[in-house]
């Protein structure tokens, strides 16, 4: 985000801020702030705003997900709460802002702006606006439902479905402004936004004669400018008496002008207008209603699609935030015992492999790749000394090594992410004749993601060098595995497994590594290590 501004919206809005790297920007009730609101329900410190990889200043969990070169917002624990697009954030979680983000602190609103991200302005072609011409735009105020005629009812109700069933902001742009030209009989028809500092226009959507030969906006700039604080109307533009005023120089005899709100957030400005038609609707204020009608319910689903998009991209945060704090523990594990480095990585990839060979669905593939991320958490409990040792393990250390899987379940257990992954985690070392641990369960009595984890953990453990012995060939290895099938592994899924093609399996086995100096002798395996 290059030239970023906090617009104020409102009487309540505050003041114009600009937002310039590095900050961090503060806001709060407090004095010494960047932005000072003085409300009492506004904290002392209510929201903070950094600037790239800074996110670390205001929270550990924001450092893992922070983007560069943009600005992110944060909530600084205040009571009332740090709302963007209508979404609340949770406090200490950021999100990065997106131009035309609607935040919302108390009774204060703000729209970024991020100028370097908007197309070039198209200029309204307007001379300065006379008295005249801006006294004949009148304010009004629309009548409910009850005051529509039945036929424009049915009309509304077929243009609000295909509204509420667009997908994008584009979409229900272009639907409201063909919806409203054709019910109202208004030839023209243009959605835009306007700068409030330099009053250029972006055309966002338009039907009819709105652009000049030239590319231009070619709109009356008074009736616009009106229109932001409400509903207006021109009634006999081609009175006015000055020549040169727009509304005469664009021969406009009557218009309509509505903004598209809903609560805070404004989406533009929907203009309409008579020029080069042979014939105009008559009652203005009939068609006012039904263009106030449908600008309603476009304004509802551009909120609910900016709505979506605010939740998705938290969502997103919270699963970069997520992600990255497995992958610092997957790393803290490596580090314990660097032999297997890489361990967790590929598990998770040929887990996944599996699952979708086996046709288990896209949820099913998902969670066999989460879970072989995380399948030896549990070993951060385990002393490196054991984990390291390159000889042959005591029973008691062997006893320390099989508790990893009970362990990775307790540590995983109170992340809502994590509930669906936890028997394979806990049962990644079951066998199928029930000869595993921890709990020695058979067959089915283990879970697929276990069975599916466990084939996945033994391949890359056959196919990796160890210290008690080299790495295997991957043909080698799936030979092993259906000399096994019903043993050590789920008969089915291990048919599948070593029914996948050798060069599948091949991209992702672990790289050759150079031997340890204390390597056991070639061919001695320690007792327990084989899948531990």
């Amino acid at each position: 985000m290059g030239d970023v501004w906090l617009i104020p919206r409102g009487e309540t809005g505050g003041m114009r801020l600009r937002l310039e790297p590095p900050g961090p920007v503060t806001i709060g009730r407090a004095p010494g702030h960047t932005m000072t609101l003085p409300d009492p329900s506004v904290s002392r410190l209510h929201a903070t705003m950094l600037w790239g990889g800074d996110a670390s200043a205001a929270s550990a969990a924001s450092t893992a997900t922070a983007e560069h070169h943009s600005w992110r917002i944060v909530d600084s624990g205040s009571s009332a709460g740090t709302i963007v697009n209508g979404v609340r954030l949770e406090h200490g979680h950021s999100l990065p802002l997106r131009d035309g983000d609607v935040i919302e602190i108390s009774m204060y609103s703000f729209e970024v702006r991020d100028r370097s991200a908007r197309h070039a302005p198209e200029s309204i072609v307007a001379l300065p606006d006379d008295a005249a011409a801006s006294a004949a735009v009148q304010e009004v105020r629309p009548e409910g439902a009850g005051a529509l005629a039945q036929h424009h009812l049915l009309e509304i109700l077929g243009a609000s479905e295909s509204i509420h069933q667009a997908k994008d902001d584009a979409a229900v742009r272009q639907l409201l402004v063909e919806s409203v030209a054709r019910i109202t009989g208004f030839p023209n028809a243009a959605l835009v936004q306007m700068d409030d500092e330099s009053e250029d226009a972006e055309l966002l959507a338009s039907r009819g004669a709105v652009v000049d030969r030239f590319g231009r906006v070619a709109i009356s700039r008074s009736i616009v400018r009106r229109a932001r604080h409400g509903p207006v109307i021109l009634r006999d533009g081609g009175a006015g008496p000055a020549a040169t005023a727009t509304i005469n120089t664009l021969s406009i005899h009557r218009a309509i002008c509505l903004p598209v709100r809903h609560g805070s957030s404004c989406f533009g400005v929907l203009y309409l207008d008579d020029r080069d038609a042979s014939s105009a609707p008559s009652d203005l204020d009939a068609v006012t209603n039904v263009a106030h009608a449908l600008v309603r319910m476009a304004a509802m689903s551009l909120n609910n699609l900016a709505r979506a998009r605010t939740a998705q991209r938290l969502e997103d945060e919270q699963r970069l935030m997520f992600g990255g704090t497995m992958h610092a523990l997957i790393a803290a594990i490596d580090a314990k015992d660097p032999y297997t480095r890489g361990h967790s990585d590929r598990v998770s990839t040929f887990a996944a492999l599996l699952a979708e060979h086996a046709k288990l669905g896209s949820a099913m593939v998902e969670r066999a790749r989460l879970c072989g991320l995380v399948h030896d958490i549990g070993k951060i409990g385990v002393p490196e000394s054991v984990l390291r040792k390159p000889g042959r393990l005591t029973d008691e250390e062997f006893s320390q090594i099989s508790a990893h899987p009970a362990i990775g379940r307790e540590i995983l257990r109170d992340i809502p992410q994590m509930h669906d992954v936890l028997p394979g985690v806990y049962e990644h070392h079951e066998k199928w004749d029930g000869s595993g641990y921890p709990e020695h369960r058979k067959g089915e009595e283990i879970s697929q993601l276990g069975r599916i984890v466990c084939l996945a953990d033994c391949f890359d453990a056959m196919t990796s060098a160890r210290t008690y012995r080299p790495a295997r060939p991957v043909g080698e290895v799936l030979e092993e595995i259906r000399r096994c099938l019903g043993t050590h592994f789920d008969p089915e899924l291990g048919r599948i497994f070593a029914s996948i093609p050798v060069e599948t399996l091949a991209l992702h086995v672990a790289p050759p590594i150079d031997p340890v100096a204390e390597a056991i002798p070639q061919g001695e395996v320690p007792a327990g290590r084989a899948a531990a």
